[in-house]
């Protein structure tokens, strides 16, 4: 259905285009006839019918860019935070730097009409954030540590950061909650934590690609505004992650080991670990505080995301001529389409003790999705006019994407059905906001 809807947008679009062109564009006088008759007293154009500007409006011509890119992006991820406490944070929180890129682009002008095709690049766009926890992290979640007794949140200390069902590495609020007959795999009679100090790393990484071919009305002297309309692809791959590592930890809820009451488990066990959703992958099984001189098990908690757009469509095009000298010309552009987006997108976390029994624990989910997307451009140009056939072309531009997946809202996508079956359902509600300036060469033939 939204596929159907998406193209039934599209072809709409194209009648509206279509006919704005033939409305908006009849075809002019020849190039003689308005060389003939140069506007009086215009401080734009040469006077004897024969300028520079004129000259470029004879006859078929081949028009050939190339732009160098230097764009950055706006982060709109709606993810769920990595954790809640003193220390919260999430991917949102990472600040994409600038990156370069390229866009090349050829055209063919006849007397009326101009068929235009680009290609825009830009790959490596992202940003990372790194930092530590002043605070313990606590795996069973605000309820778990407000429940325990005020000995055993001494253990821990005042104010820890918290994993949550509504946080990233929610597996590990699962474990620390798990509920056994076996005591040795009953995590309800103490705290898990890791100890403050626990480090983290995000990274997040975009790459764009754009393509497209247009038809627009050719542009003739002094004409303010020209429509087109054509075909778009564009493709964005987006990943994201985040990892926490510290010394791991545990403490009996009652809070009387000190007295020779130790509670069996001291650790997450297997059973915990596999009931929370995960399978060990490699190592012995289960995290383990251990008892010197084996020192506590170091782990480190990895969630990372991918994601996949490749959007389809037609669009409407308009450049626009503010103002047009021998030498320089100021203008503007815009473009916009409805597309078909076929989405995919991967979650894998990952749970491992980097030392002792080594145990690594993994989950992984995929899902795919067709919708309808929305893309579109507007920038402002100069352009200085080097020689007859060579300009120097600026730009300053935005570029929106909205119904595209975003890599770190996928976690929050993972949900368990009532057959107690966990998955992803891809969420494809995202939106991206690019921004950044152009300059380039272009060349003109003959």
């Amino acid at each position: 259905m939204l596929l159907r809807r998406s193209w039934i947008a599209a072809g709409v679009l194209a009648v509206w285009m279509g006919s704005a062109l033939a409305w908006a564009q009849t075809p002019t006088e020849s190039p003689s006839v308005a060389a003939s008759n140069p506007p009086e007293n215009s401080s734009y154009y040469f006077d004897n019918g024969d300028g520079f500007a004129d000259g470029l409006e004879l006859g078929p011509q081949f028009r050939v860019q190339a732009d160098y890119v230097f764009f950055t992006r706006q982060n709109r991820a709606k993810e769920n935070p990595v954790l809640n406490g003193p220390d919260i944070f999430s991917q949102r929180d990472t600040k994409f730097d600038y990156n370069s890129g390229y866009r090349l682009s050829a055209s063919f002008k006849n007397d009326d009409y101009e068929f235009e095709g680009s290609f825009f690049q830009l790959k490596g766009l992202g940003g990372s954030q790194s930092g530590a926890f002043a605070t313990s992290v606590l795996f069973d979640g605000p309820d778990g540590y407000a429940a325990a007794s005020p000995t055993a949140q001494a253990a821990v200390g005042p104010n820890p950061n918290t994993f949550s069902q509504s946080t990233l590495f929610s597996p590990l609020n699962t474990a620390a909650n798990f509920s056994s007959v076996t005591l040795a795999n009953n995590e309800t009679n103490e705290l898990e934590f890791l100890d403050p100090g626990a480090t983290y790393q995000m990274h997040y990484n975009s790459d764009l690609q754009d393509f497209d071919f247009n038809m627009k009305g050719r542009h003739q002297t002094g004409q303010l505004v020209r429509f087109g309309f054509g075909y778009r692809n564009i493709q964005l791959r987006e990943s994201g992650s985040v990892a926490i590592r510290g010394t791991f930890n545990t403490v009996d809820t009652d809070g009387d080991e000190t007295l020779g009451n130790n509670d069996p488990n001291d650790g997450l066990s297997d059973a915990a670990l596999t009931g929370a959703g995960l399978t060990l992958v490699s190592g012995a099984g289960a995290f383990s505080e251990n008892t010197p001189p084996t020192p506590a098990d170091v782990l480190l908690f990895t969630n990372s995301t991918r994601t996949t757009n490749q959007l389809n469509g037609i669009q409407a095009t308009a450049d626009f001529c503010f103002l047009e000298t021998d030498y320089f010309t100021l203008g503007a552009f815009a473009k916009a389409g409805v597309f078909h987006n076929y989405a995919r997108g991967s979650v894998t976390e990952t749970f491992q003790d980097l030392q002792n029994g080594l145990s690594k624990y993994r989950r992984t989910f995929s899902d795919t999705k067709d919708r309808v997307a929305f893309a579109g451009n507007l920038g402002i140009t100069g352009t200085f006019n080097v020689h007859e056939s060579v300009r120097i072309f600026s730009s300053y531009e935005v570029m929106y994407l909205s119904g595209i997946a975003l890599a770190p809202d996928q976690t929050g996508g993972i949900s368990t059905g009532i057959n107690n079956t966990t998955s992803l359902d891809l969420r494809t509600h995202g939106t991206a906001l690019y921004h950044g300036g152009r300059i380039g060469i272009e060349f003109l033939f003959p």
